[in-house]
């Protein structure tokens, strides 16, 4: 199987992307600790941002382009489609991961957590991006339903 990721003219900082995700991961792990998944809420929002806008506002881009530049990190310019595309993922994970815990399914909620979580701590340490993962498979699905 060959990897597949949207593509896109735009580029991004890979560093930063990482750093998000490890700011992001560690929030998430946060929630799971102390079982209170308010800061979801606040991923929402921020996954929002980067996922459908330019991220301007986006506080996690700002705390991790600051973050880059005081570690005097080189930038390590790549496409930016599949980050919007994993923070769009993000962004969906987050609001089921608030919906379960308003539901009170909790282990729900916290398996979704761990996955995020997961998905993140990949992302941050090793830069694999499950979004061209997932991106990939739709792309397949996609093809045999109209074949």
């Amino acid at each position: 199987m060959e990897l597949s990721c949207p593509i896109s003219v735009e580029r991004v900082n890979e560093n930063v992307i990482r750093i998000i995700a490890f700011i992001v991961a560690l929030i998430v792990i946060t929630c799971i600790v102390f079982s209170n998944y308010w800061a979801i809420v606040f991923l929402i929002l921020d996954f929002a941002l980067r996922a459908f806008t330019n991220g301007r506002f986006s506080i996690l881009k700002f705390v991790a382009i600051n973050v880059a530049k005081q570690l005097s990190l080189k930038s390590k310019m790549t496409d930016l489609a599949p980050k919007k595309f994993a923070a769009m993922l993000g962004f969906i994970f987050c609001l089921i991961i608030t919906a379960t815990f308003l539901l009170n399914f909790y282990n729900l909620t916290i398996i979704f957590s761990a996955v995020m979580a997961l998905f993140a701590l990949l992302e941050s340490l090793f830069a694999i991006c499950v979004g061209c993962y997932v991106y990939t498979a739709m792309q397949m699905i996609t093809k045999s339903s109209k074949a």
